[in-house]
């Protein structure tokens, strides 16, 4: 039990998100996108809040797992290095399904507006999560939350430092960070509206392969491995990657056009339910 109950504490506090600040960017980005008919829908469902608003609401209730335990793994799923293709049945997380879901409550009709209220919550969080390219992990770190690194001399973890720690380095605001992204990338609108959900999946699971920091040689033999993600941990501090400019430098620029994405996407996703 104890086992148990530190392990739902460890989901429900780290592996659930952008963080505020992103979840707000998708929903903001979202408004400005979607069809005037689209946005006046979504508005009486969530009872005249905006996107941005509501976007944090499935992390919020975290805090009572005896009622929404069961949601804990919508928020992520697992798509391993070597596989081609995604393994939807093995997968501990339930992303994927769970952004279908929501929006098959949305397009039915007998739903009630409660339950469509809940779903649309959730689709405009998940679709999020979809493009944070950890919540598509590899099924061995735990999104990069057992990959203990140092940013700007602050140690973290490869998770926060994606959800939270590079978009709070930027200092803006969501709305702030909304219109930025906005204006870099919205040239590429109707670009970015193409594909699947799997094919978004697909872009995060190709993205976090690439963000990991250089493996840590830890013995004379030239052990390469990743060693900071291992548990249990055995290194010290100073081995730990140390990240600084040159990382925020590189993945910024990646981390905006995924938020970006997301909040195009999830316009557009909203636009066939109830524009077209």
């Amino acid at each position: 039990m104890k086992t148990l109950l530190s392990a739902l504490v460890l989901f429900s506090t780290s592996v659930f998100a952008w963080g505020p600040t992103g979840h707000r960017v998708v929903g903001e980005v979202a408004e400005k996108h979607v069809e005037v008919q689209t946005l006046v829908k979504v508005r009486e469902i969530l009872g005249g809040e905006s996107m941005a608003r509501v976007a944090n609401w499935p992390d919020e209730i975290k805090s009572e797992p005896n009622k929404y335990s069961y949601t804990f793994n919508w928020h992520y799923t697992d798509w391993k290095d070597d596989q081609e293709t995604h393994d939807h049945e093995n997968s501990s997380g339930k992303l994927i399904p769970a952004i279908e879901e929501q929006i098959a409550t949305l397009k039915d009709d007998k739903k009630t507006k409660e339950e469509k209220s809940f779903a649309l919550k959730f689709l405009i969080h998940l679709v999020g999560d979809l493009h944070m390219p950890l919540h598509v992990g590899n099924g061995v770190d735990q999104g990069g939350n057992y990959c203990r690194v140092f940013f700007q001399n602050t140690q973290t973890n490869l998770h926060h430092l994606w959800d939270e720690a590079m978009i709070d380095f930027t200092k803006l605001s969501y709305t702030e960070l909304a219109d930025f992204v906005n204006r870099t990338h919205g040239s590429k609108t109707n670009e970015n509206k193409k594909g699947s959900i799997l094919d978004w999946a697909l872009e995060s699971k190709e993205i976090r392969m690439t963000l990991y920091p250089a493996p840590v040689v830890v013995d004379q033999a030239g052990q390469n491995a990743l060693t900071y993600c291992l548990r249990p941990y055995s290194e010290t501090a100073s081995n730990l990657p140390k990240l600084s400019y040159e990382y925020s430098y590189k993945f910024v620029p990646v981390l905006e056009k995924r938020l970006f994405q997301g909040g195009v996407r999830l316009a557009k996703i909203l636009d066939d339910i109830y524009a077209h």
